[in-house]
Protein backbone atom coordinates (compact mmCIF):
# COMPACT_ATOMS: atom_id res chain seq x y z
CA UNK A 1 0.00 0.00 0.00
CA UNK A 2 1.26 3.39 -0.82
CA UNK A 3 1.13 6.08 2.05
CA UNK A 4 0.58 9.74 1.18
CA UNK A 5 2.19 12.91 2.71
CA UNK A 6 -0.85 14.69 3.51
CA UNK A 7 -1.58 16.71 6.41
CA UNK A 8 -3.94 18.62 8.15
CA UNK A 9 -2.91 22.05 9.53
CA UNK A 10 -5.77 23.24 12.67
CA UNK A 11 -8.95 22.50 11.41
CA UNK A 12 -7.69 22.69 7.88
CA UNK A 13 -7.67 19.03 6.04
CA UNK A 14 -6.56 18.51 2.30
CA UNK A 15 -9.48 16.87 0.09
CA UNK A 16 -8.20 14.55 -2.63
CA UNK A 17 -10.52 12.86 -5.08
CA UNK A 18 -10.39 9.12 -4.80
CA UNK A 19 -9.33 9.00 -8.38
CA UNK A 20 -6.33 11.35 -8.07
CA UNK A 21 -3.08 10.13 -7.56
CA UNK A 22 -0.31 12.13 -5.13
CA UNK A 23 2.57 10.68 -4.75
CA UNK A 24 4.00 9.49 -1.91
CA UNK A 25 6.91 11.63 -2.18
CA UNK A 26 4.45 14.31 -2.40
CA UNK A 27 3.59 16.86 0.43
CA UNK A 28 -0.07 18.50 1.02
CA UNK A 29 -0.97 20.30 3.85
CA UNK A 30 -4.09 22.36 5.01
CA UNK A 31 -7.09 24.14 2.89
CA UNK A 32 -6.55 22.18 -0.20
CA UNK A 33 -9.01 20.63 -2.77
CA UNK A 34 -7.67 18.19 -5.42
CA UNK A 35 -10.11 16.97 -8.15
CA UNK A 36 -10.56 13.78 -10.18
CA UNK A 37 -7.51 12.50 -12.12
CA UNK A 38 -5.36 14.94 -10.66
CA UNK A 39 -1.64 13.48 -11.19
CA UNK A 40 1.00 14.68 -8.45
CA UNK A 41 4.60 13.79 -9.07
CA UNK A 42 7.14 12.95 -6.59
CA UNK A 43 8.58 16.29 -4.54
CA UNK A 44 5.48 18.64 -4.97
CA UNK A 45 4.67 20.76 -2.27
CA UNK A 46 0.94 22.04 -2.34
CA UNK A 47 0.76 24.34 0.74
CA UNK A 48 -2.64 25.80 1.85
CA UNK A 49 -1.48 27.14 5.07
CA UNK A 50 -2.44 30.64 4.20
CA UNK A 51 -5.52 30.33 2.10
CA UNK A 52 -7.29 27.80 0.08
CA UNK A 53 -5.98 25.81 -2.88
CA UNK A 54 -8.06 24.20 -5.73
CA UNK A 55 -6.71 21.95 -8.59
CA UNK A 56 -9.57 20.87 -10.61
CA UNK A 57 -9.17 17.65 -13.04
CA UNK A 58 -7.42 16.32 -15.06
CA UNK A 59 -4.45 18.57 -14.61
CA UNK A 60 -0.95 17.30 -14.52
CA UNK A 61 1.57 18.60 -11.76
CA UNK A 62 5.33 17.46 -12.27
CA UNK A 63 8.38 17.05 -10.31
CA UNK A 64 9.34 19.62 -8.00
CA UNK A 65 6.59 21.90 -8.19
CA UNK A 66 5.80 24.44 -5.25
CA UNK A 67 2.34 25.56 -5.21
CA UNK A 68 1.64 27.76 -2.44
CA UNK A 69 -1.39 30.06 -1.20
CA UNK A 70 -2.12 33.41 -0.10
CA UNK A 71 -4.78 34.77 2.43
CA UNK A 72 -6.09 37.64 -0.39
CA UNK A 73 -7.39 35.04 -2.60
CA UNK A 74 -8.01 31.23 -3.11
CA UNK A 75 -5.48 29.66 -5.64
CA UNK A 76 -7.47 28.17 -8.11
CA UNK A 77 -5.23 25.87 -10.98
CA UNK A 78 -8.19 24.99 -13.31
CA UNK A 79 -8.75 21.30 -15.69
CA UNK A 80 -6.61 20.24 -17.92
CA UNK A 81 -3.73 22.38 -16.81
CA UNK A 82 -0.27 21.33 -17.17
CA UNK A 83 2.81 22.62 -15.17
CA UNK A 84 6.39 21.26 -15.48
CA UNK A 85 9.12 20.12 -13.60
CA UNK A 86 10.15 22.80 -10.89
CA UNK A 87 7.54 25.65 -11.33
CA UNK A 88 6.69 27.86 -8.81
CA UNK A 89 3.20 28.67 -8.50
CA UNK A 90 2.25 31.59 -6.28
CA UNK A 91 -0.19 33.05 -8.48
CA UNK A 92 -4.18 33.54 -8.15
CA UNK A 93 -5.88 31.74 -11.27
CA UNK A 94 -4.25 29.65 -13.97
CA UNK A 95 -7.47 28.89 -16.53
CA UNK A 96 -8.03 25.65 -18.17
CA UNK A 97 -5.88 23.82 -21.07
CA UNK A 98 -3.18 26.53 -19.43
CA UNK A 99 0.32 24.96 -19.62
CA UNK A 100 3.05 26.36 -17.75
CA UNK A 101 6.47 25.17 -18.53
CA UNK A 102 9.74 23.88 -16.30
CA UNK A 103 11.11 26.23 -13.96
CA UNK A 104 8.73 28.89 -14.65
CA UNK A 105 7.91 31.25 -11.86
CA UNK A 106 4.03 32.76 -11.23
CA UNK A 107 4.47 35.26 -8.83
CA UNK A 108 1.63 36.33 -6.47
CA UNK A 109 -2.01 37.28 -8.24
CA UNK A 110 -0.92 36.19 -11.38
CA UNK A 111 -3.75 35.28 -13.31
CA UNK A 112 -3.23 32.49 -16.56
CA UNK A 113 -5.66 32.67 -19.20
CA UNK A 114 -7.23 29.67 -20.75
CA UNK A 115 -5.23 27.56 -22.69
CA UNK A 116 -2.11 30.45 -22.57
CA UNK A 117 1.03 28.81 -22.98
CA UNK A 118 4.38 30.11 -20.43
CA UNK A 119 7.48 29.32 -21.33
CA UNK A 120 9.93 27.53 -19.61
CA UNK A 121 12.26 29.59 -17.30
CA UNK A 122 9.59 32.87 -18.19
CA UNK A 123 8.59 35.09 -15.18
CA UNK A 124 5.41 36.41 -14.62
CA UNK A 125 5.73 39.53 -11.96
CA UNK A 126 2.98 39.91 -9.51
CA UNK A 127 -0.51 40.67 -10.81
CA UNK A 128 0.64 39.87 -14.19
CA UNK A 129 -2.39 38.97 -16.84
CA UNK A 130 -2.16 37.06 -19.91
CA UNK A 131 -4.30 36.46 -22.82
CA UNK A 132 -6.19 33.67 -24.01
CA UNK A 133 -4.34 31.25 -26.41
CA UNK A 134 -0.97 32.92 -26.38
CA UNK A 135 2.61 32.19 -25.41
CA UNK A 136 4.97 33.85 -22.95
CA UNK A 137 8.22 33.72 -22.80
CA UNK A 138 11.04 35.52 -20.86
CA UNK A 139 12.34 36.91 -18.29
CA UNK A 140 10.04 39.01 -17.53
CA UNK A 141 7.77 37.24 -19.61
CA UNK A 142 6.22 38.60 -22.90
CA UNK A 143 3.72 38.10 -25.53
CA UNK A 144 5.62 35.70 -28.16
CA UNK A 145 2.80 34.71 -30.28
CA UNK A 146 -0.65 33.29 -30.62
CA UNK A 147 -1.12 29.15 -30.22
CA UNK A 148 -4.58 27.97 -31.06
CA UNK A 149 -6.01 24.11 -30.17
CA UNK A 150 -5.03 22.95 -33.57
CA UNK A 151 -1.41 23.79 -33.21
CA UNK A 152 1.18 21.00 -33.19
CA UNK A 153 2.56 22.59 -29.36
CA UNK A 154 -1.16 22.41 -28.27
CA UNK A 155 -1.79 18.94 -29.63
CA UNK A 156 1.33 17.68 -27.93
CA UNK A 157 0.10 19.10 -24.66
CA UNK A 158 -2.86 17.31 -24.87
CA UNK A 159 -1.19 13.92 -25.67
CA UNK A 160 1.30 14.60 -22.74
CA UNK A 161 -1.67 15.64 -20.31
CA UNK A 162 -3.76 12.17 -21.28
CA UNK A 163 -0.77 10.00 -20.86
CA UNK A 164 -0.72 11.53 -17.35
CA UNK A 165 -4.11 10.99 -16.65
CA UNK A 166 -3.73 7.19 -17.73
CA UNK A 167 -0.82 7.44 -15.26
CA UNK A 168 -3.52 8.79 -11.83
CA UNK A 169 -5.02 4.77 -12.61
CA UNK A 170 -1.42 3.20 -13.70
CA UNK A 171 0.81 4.16 -10.69
CA UNK A 172 -1.55 3.27 -7.83
CA UNK A 173 -1.45 -0.39 -8.94
CA UNK A 174 1.79 -1.29 -10.75
CA UNK A 175 4.57 1.34 -8.70
CA UNK A 176 6.25 -0.77 -5.95
CA UNK A 177 9.06 0.18 -3.52
CA UNK A 178 11.73 -2.30 -3.86
CA UNK A 179 13.90 -1.35 -1.38
CA UNK A 180 14.15 -0.03 1.92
Amino acid sequence: MIIMTIYALGDKEPEIAASAYVHPQACVIGDVKIGERVFVAPMVSIRGDRGMIVIDDETNIQDGVVIHSDPRFTTHIGKRVNIGHNATIHAELIEDHAAIGMGAVLMLGCKVARGALIANSALLHNKTETEPYKVYAGVPAKYMRDIDSGSPARQAIDVYLDSYVENTSFYPSNLRRIKD
